[in-house]
């Protein structure tokens, strides 16, 4: 019979796939995140600057006129973070804790307990 570590440990190979151990770098982790081509990622990276530098004005919304394109695609943003959601992670999570809430599916051993010693059960 499966213990519960054994049955997370087998889901877990399954579902806890957003991460993976950086080929170089000990310690270290990395993610995929998807882009049609070099032009949506520079983009991507230009609306997050944009959107920083606008968070972090204490005036009112303005990026400056060097910046070739002031205008901050939001729905790329959303998009990227979108992709660092690690839904199968979530799912994972659900299922942890309902294996984890399970009553244990061991016997309970009997205790005689004016020796606090365990019986052996006896089996027919």
């Amino acid at each position: 019979m499966e213990n519960k570590i054994d049955e997370l440990r087998r889901k877990s190979e399954l579902v806890l796939c957003s991460l993976k151990a950086h080929p170089k770098k000990e310690g270290v982790c990395q993610i995929s995140v998807n882009f049609a081509n070099y032009v949506c990622l520079f983009g991507t990276i230009s609306d997050l600057m944009k959107l920083c530098s606008v968070a972090i004005a204490s005036e009112e919304p303005f990026v400056s006129d060097t910046v070739d394109n002031p205008t901050i695609d939001v729905a790329s943003v959303l998009e990227l973070a979108m992709q660092l959601i690690p839904h199968p992670e979530a799912e994972f999570l659900d299922e942890v804790k309902a294996i984890l809430n399970k009553e244990p599916e061991q016997e309970i051993p009997l205790y005689n307990y004016s020796t606090t010693t365990v019986l052996e059960k006896k089996t027919s």
